[in-house]
């Protein structure tokens, strides 16, 4: 009896002991309380809320002065030294999101800007000393954990916190190509949402307004672009992992040093980026802390899709080659030329755990539709370009596709089902005046940064102009 009295006293005081140390988690170790850098919500129904494009929506991002006015002092120097912008230290900032029926603020998220193009800095100051506000690409990191000291409470809460089922989320503000805004405002979103309905494995995007709070300035910033990472989460999402939750290699390719056409001249242009070096095949995951110098899986792809007898008779081991033929399909008919077709840029590939086959996932969708950077000088968007390519100046990858007497007919088949199902103008006009409708009277009326009133632009040119050209060739 007395020994099962002393069982249960035990298992008593364990269970204090325990609710005890669940309860100081939640403090720093200044004895402030910490849960409220906690996110404790379903994260499944605020992402499928924040890609909703019937849904409003808006991000309120809350700078200190002293730390906006750093992060300019630190772009600039960056200029100064380097030529350009691309200077990616976080900032702690806190956020408000919003949308039509939910509110909340994130407490110490990561901000940072982004892009190569598109850049900026966020304020200048014009000839009478007033400040000038402009819009840029940006970055939220919702697991970034500053300079808080490893295992404590705060770092610990921090590292590993999700919003929206994320540990990031990526801005774009209205593209903005050679002096034009793209009116229609929605492109990039709804390439995005054409590349899902493909069947390819592609971030998800939507789009809504974004404030800045700088000390007691209110900024009205604009409407931008949401695009959700293509990151470790991503690979979670939509592949396996091994039985030690493990992952394969993911590499980002572009031109940012050649371009990435997956010729076997890649060698120096292979690694993992620093802040002071970045390469056209990046690895993004698996880096060892940057300490990783074998590519075995990326190398041994290269070896492979270069030896044309080989890949000729092993393509559907060495990639998806379904995903891929639905790809070249789809990018066709939106028009995109910055691609690994055309202009060899702009996509990932990722390796699987286990036979290393890859995928191929695009991004950076925002040349499209009859708009943006387009390689076809004469200013008709592709539309007139014929299905076929010139196989004598491109990637060993795509000349595989189109040498296949088999991978050609499904490349053909696709162009034709998907004009038949979803590569239509009324979707396009559809998802318009939604955005329209909620958007633009406030971007006019709050005076927000950027273009503020929707136009249809070319659109329904394009979608008609580009669907009869390839249905000419395909009959």
């Amino acid at each position: 009896m007395k020994l099962i009295y002393k069982r249960v006293l035990l298992i008593a005081l364990l269970i204090l002991s325990t609710g005890s140390l669940s309860v100081y988690a939640y403090y720093h170790q200044d004895g402030s309380d910490v849960s409220q850098y906690m996110v404790a919500r379903d994260g499944s129904d605020d992402y499928d809320r924040l890609f909703d494009n019937e849904n409003f929506k808006t991000f309120t991002i809350h700078f200190e002065e002293s730390v906006f006015e750093n992060m300019i002092q630190t772009m600039q120097t960056h200029f100064d030294l380097y030529g350009d912008y691309i200077d990616n230290t976080m900032y702690p900032v806190d956020v408000t999101y919003t949308d039509s029926t939910e509110s909340f603020t994130i407490l110490s998220v990561g901000f940072r800007t982004r892009s190569s193009t598109s850049r900026n800095l966020p304020r200048t100051t014009d000839w009478r000393g007033r400040d000038v506000y402009h819009q840029t690409s940006f970055q939220l990191q919702f697991n970034e954990t500053f300079d808080y000291l490893d295992q404590t409470n705060l770092h610990e809460i921090l590292k590993t916190r999700e919003v929206f089922n994320l540990e990031q989320l990526n801005f774009e503000y209205s593209q903005l190509y050679e002096g034009d805004y793209d009116q229609a405002m929605i492109s990039e979103a709804f390439t995005h949402y054409l590349y899902r309905e493909a069947g390819l494995i592609v971030a998800n995007a939507s789009y809504g307004l974004v404030y800045l709070e700088i000390g007691d300035t209110l900024v009205p910033y604009g409407f931008f672009t949401f695009i959700e990472p293509i990151d470790s989460e991503f690979l979670k999402d939509n592949f396996k992992s091994d039985l030690a939750l493990d992952y394969g290699d993911l590499y980002k390719i572009t031109d940012v040093q050649t371009e990435g056409d997956l010729g076997l001249d890649f060698a120096d242009y292979l690694g993992i980026n620093t802040d002071t070096q970045r390469y056209t095949y990046s690895l993004r995951n698996n880096t060892l802390d940057g300490t990783r110098r074998t590519f075995d899986s990326f190398t041994g792809f290269i070896d492979n899709i270069n030896n044309q007898e080989y890949a000729q008779t092993h393509l559907d081991t060495l990639i998806d080659v379904d995903l891929f033929v639905r790809y070249l399909a789809i990018a066709f008919l939106v028009g995109n030329t910055d691609d690994i077709r055309y202009n060899f840029n702009n996509y990932y590939l990722y390796f699987d755990v286990y036979d290393q086959q890859a995928t191929f996932i695009p991004f950076d969708l925002d040349s499209s539709l009859g708009f943006g950077k387009s390689l076809d000088l004469t200013g008709i968007y592709t539309t007139k370009w014929s299905i076929d390519y010139n196989l004598e100046t491109t990637s060993p990858l795509v000349r595989l596709i189109f040498e296949s007497e088999v991978y050609y007919s499904l490349y053909q088949s696709y162009l034709q089902e998907f004009i038949d199902t979803f590569f239509q103008y009324q979707e396009f006009y559809d998802m318009y005046i939604i955005a329209k409708d909620l958007y633009q009277d406030i971007l006019i009326n709050e005076g927000h940064l950027g273009n503020k009133t929707f136009d249809i632009r070319n659109a329904a040119w394009y979608f008609t102009t580009k669907t009869n050209s390839v249905l000419s060739e395909l009959q």
